[in-house]
């Protein structure tokens, strides 16, 4: 029974693997079951047997890719990560920091998740996972002043579509967080008009 589960858990590794290494490159709907199952050296059938649906694939795609590194800091690792910074632009540009090395870490299944989920409900539960830890971890970093519009601005800045975008773009990613940064940072400081 023990080696049994073992290599259950072992093909739906495998198969997740894969599932995320394709849907970086080609997109989340236009990977194939079969396509699935060629790169993770499986049949189609067996794809099929422990993934019937995308909705069954995408949250353990999504919890691979996050568990890689593309998952925001918690609450908790971004006090340990605040820990000692006093003013808001050192917690803002450590929040930047951190949040783009996440991006850049998962940017393909990420580009793909937020580009399809208007049109796959399964992918909404990871663009609210990451909108809502985005929500809190800006809190933690900008302090209770900031808040409606300009909360909203703020993240917009922070998100993974407008760092994209400056890659995009072709800015130097190591440019990237201080840009984001500096541009945060004068939101937060502006006065209320």
């Amino acid at each position: 029974m023990v080696q049994r589960a073992a290599r259950v858990d072992k093909t739906r590794d495998q198969i997740i693997h894969a599932a995320v290494a394709i849907q970086a490159k080609q997109g989340i709907t236009e990977t194939s079951w079969a396509a699935i199952g060629a790169a993770a050296h499986l049949s189609t059938a067996t794809v099929y047997r422990h993934f019937a649906s995308l909705d069954s694939l995408i949250p353990a795609c999504a919890q691979v890719t996050f568990a890689a590194g593309a998952r925001l800091p918690t609450a908790t690792e971004i006090e340990k990560l605040f820990a000692g910074l006093s003013s808001t632009k050192e917690r803002l540009q450590t929040l930047v920091v951190e949040s783009c090395r996440c991006y850049e870490r998962g940017e393909g299944w990420l580009n793909a998740c937020r580009r399809e989920a208007r049109n796959v409900p399964a992918l909404v539960v990871a663009v609210r996972t990451q909108d809502r830890a985005l929500d809190v971890l800006i809190a933690a970093a900008a302090g209770p002043r900031v808040t409606g519009e300009r909360a909203a601005a703020v993240k917009t800045l922070i998100d993974f579509p407008f760092w994209k975008s400056l890659v995009d773009a072709g800015v130097p990613r190591r440019q990237v967080p201080s840009i984001i940064a500096d541009l945060a940072f004068s939101l937060v400081e502006q006065k209320e008009r």
